[in-house]
């Protein structure tokens, strides 16, 4: 271990330490700042760019389709299904009017699910809308849209469609520039390069030791929190969040691509959306679970090959399609798809997004800030 030198004192110290400069972290940086604007919040990254999720994701700004809303109000049953939507659409609510819209490309086009089979949720729109009036000032949320399918030119095997108008899309790598701007703007300490190790809580001190370029950092706080989500074994060996990796894969421009907004199909395993006259396409984790349940960023075969042939035969069948990236986020699950808000000692963690981060991370963050005071 490298000793710090007397300049450094000032430099390794924080009242909080916020590990992971994703949505979750950065949130809750701002958070904390806002509480009490003489707190000393210092964020540590490992990477140059948020490394898990926050921008690697899609970009959809939703809170679940019908066919996912309908399986989690058989997982969990209403009560609790209708928190966790509830948690999505607030946090959704918080990241727009602190980020504004203009800054961050968020269109609200709407959202759609597409069914390739006759499905139950079709025969719950009516259960749905009820149960979710309250959130949307008692407005139906869900309703079938058929109709889209032609004009849209999806292929023949898209039978039915449901639209909802409350679901947008946002440029992901903008949300991150902001959320670092305003974050610096706070007087919030962000480091990048800073790759935690591990952490070890003293009586009045939680040590946090970080890997440089000259050994071992240790950094000092009174209290840390722990955001890196799907990462989040890494550093708590016994969290019970499960890590999955999402693909995804963007073509070229299409000329005359004819949909606006995000799309579901599948109970929301797969998900597509426009960005100008590109298709971004994701999903299919479900096809090779024991696979995908990984932190390791690589994409793979045959899940590649899934995601362009559905492009070419179920999205745009009518297009030359030609794929111009390929990517992989990690994501965090829990068993029962409920977010953990936690603080045990001075050490919070906060993680659960169960692959809806942009929606619940600004929310699991106020809880989590909260728990630091």
């Amino acid at each position: 271990m490298t000793s710090a030198s007397f300049w450094d004192d000032g430099l390794l110290e924080a009242d909080v330490v916020v590990i992971g400069a994703g949505i979750i972290g950065l949130s809750a940086a701002l958070e904390l700042r806002a509480r009490n604007r003489g707190l000393r919040v210092l964020v540590l990254e490992r990477d140059v760019v948020p490394a898990g999720a926050t921008s690697r994701n899609a970009g959809f700004a939703c809170f679940g389709s019908l066919g996912e809303i309908v399986h989690d109000i058989d997982l969990m049953g209403s009560a609790a299904a209708l928190d966790v939507i509830a948690s999505r659409v607030e946090g959704l609510q918080r990241l727009r009017s602190r980020c504004v819209d203009a800054h961050i490309a968020y269109e609200q086009h709407g959202g759609y699910e597409l069914f390739l089979a006759a499905h139950p949720a079709l025969d719950r729109l009516d259960e749905v809308n009820t149960l979710l009036a309250p959130l949307f000032q008692g407005a139906p949320v869900f309703a079938r849209c058929d109709e889209h399918i032609a004009p849209f030119r999806f292929g023949g095997a898209v039978q039915a469609m449901v639209r909802t108008p409350y679901e947008g899309t946002l440029n992901s790598g903008l949300m991150v520039q902001r959320l670092l701007a305003l974050a610096r703007g706070a007087d919030v300490d962000v480091r990048f390069g800073a790759a935690v190790t591990s952490i070890d809580e003293g009586r009045d001190v939680v040590h946090v030791h970080v890997a440089s370029a000259v050994g071992t950092r240790v950094v000092r706080a009174g209290v840390v929190m722990v955001a890196v989500n799907g990462f989040m074994r890494d550093l708590m060996p016994h969290s019970d969040v499960v890590p999955g990796r999402g693909q995804i894969i963007v073509t070229e421009p299409i000329e005359g691509l004819p949909f606006r907004g995000s799309f579901h199909f599948d109970d929301g395993f797969w998900y597509f959306r426009n960005i100008g006259n590109r298709i971004l396409f994701g999903g299919g984790r479900h096809l090779d679970r024991e696979r995908e349940t990984t932190t390791e960023l690589d994409v793979t075969e045959p899940l590649q090959t899934h995601l362009e042939h559905h492009v070419r035969t179920i999205i745009a069948p009518w297009a030359t399609v030609r794929v111009a990236r390929r990517w992989g986020g990690i994501m965090g699950f829990t068993l029962d798809k409920q977010p953990r808000v936690e603080r045990r000692g001075n050490i919070v963690t906060a993680f659960g997004c169960n692959g809806m981060g942009v929606a619940i991370g600004s929310t699991i963050a106020a809880r989590a800030a909260q728990l630091c005071g």
